[in-house]
């Protein structure tokens, strides 16, 4: 059962709004509307850390939404795919998580942040399509362990300023940058598909999408080091958090170790308890924020 939701409106000179149908209870999270603004579309799927895109120019239209829908992420998207194909738009890119690049490709798209937007990075489908008029829309689709999370973009071209398709090269303004190039920018990246229960330590015996990105950057970067550090939520006593969030840490580095081969004196773990929460701790997708493992860059070998 999905009901109507409008997701764009536009200035009169835009060519059209879309209109598309989302799941029962959908929330909007966020909103963000840029009129004569410009979007990066991914084309193709990230490969060796970099990904072609194409940039749209027109009116632009962000949104988020996060419904209480227990189908998986393909469930998710499938009516919106057919119902953009309806709408007259043909797709350029259909993909979903290791598909598409996994942890460098997500970057690659500017998301609304967390709490708005929630994407696992294991697991998430990706959509781009152009309409005959030059409008471009993208949906990708992901979930938490209790709700599916919707992420919509519309470049509505003006009739007079049909976009601009750039040469698939590089940004110059590293608008898409992989995970190394985040870790190296700015010091710190959090390994948001490594997920943990409350007041639980351990970590699911598969293989992470962020632990492999960063098992390649510490194969091809052999001096440098780096530190896992493991955060809660606020339930609980300090002291407990503290122990919680340094297994935690010490999870995620046992498991980089085991199936990467990583030498140990690159990798240690340490834990922040609730001291450095990113989100609130008042609610249920606040603390689930918060419980997370990052990885900071250290100098290297002393």
């Amino acid at each position: 059962m999905i009901r109507a939701a409008l997701l764009a409106c536009f200035a009169a000179g835009s060519a059209h709004a879309l209109t598309l149908e989302l799941p029962a209870g959908a929330e909007l999270t966020r909103d963000v509307t840029r009129d004569g603004g410009s979007r990066v579309i991914p084309t193709a799927p990230t490969r060796d850390g970099f990904t072609a895109t194409r940039l749209a120019q027109g009116n632009v239209t962000i949104q988020s939404y996060r419904a209480p829908d227990r189908r998986d992420t393909a469930g998710l998207m499938a009516p919106l795919a057919t119902q953009l194909g309806q709408a007259g738009y043909a797709t350029i890119l259909s993909c979903a998580g290791v598909t598409c690049g996994g942890f460098d490709f997500r970057f690659a798209l500017n998301l609304i942040p967390p709490p708005d937007m929630f994407v696992d990075l294991s697991d998430y489908h990706y959509l781009s399509a152009e309409h005959a008029d030059g409008s471009y829309a993208t949906v990708l689709t992901s979930r938490s362990h209790s709700d599916g999370y919707i992420h919509i973009v519309q470049v509505a071209a003006p009739n007079s300023a049909p976009p601009v398709i750039a040469a698939p090269t590089p940004d110059p303004a590293r608008a898409i940058r992989s995970f190394a190039d985040e870790l190296m920018e700015l010091g710190h990246v959090a390994l948001d598909d490594l997920e943990f229960q409350s007041g639980s330590s351990e970590l699911a015996d598969q293989g992470y999408t962020s632990l492999t990105a960063l098992a390649e950057f510490l194969a091809a970067n052999p001096t440098l080091r780096v530190v896992l550090v493991g955060h809660t939520d606020a339930s609980g006593a300090l002291d407990v958090n503290v122990r919680i969030s340094r297994e935690r840490a010490g999870s995620a580095r046992a498991q980089l170790l085991a199936l990467y081969k990583i030498r140990p004196e690159q990798v240690t773990a340490e834990g922040m308890g609730y001291l450095a929460p990113r989100d609130t701790n008042l609610t249920p997708e606040g603390r689930d924020r918060n419980r997370r493992v990052e990885v900071i860059l250290l100098p290297g070998d002393r």
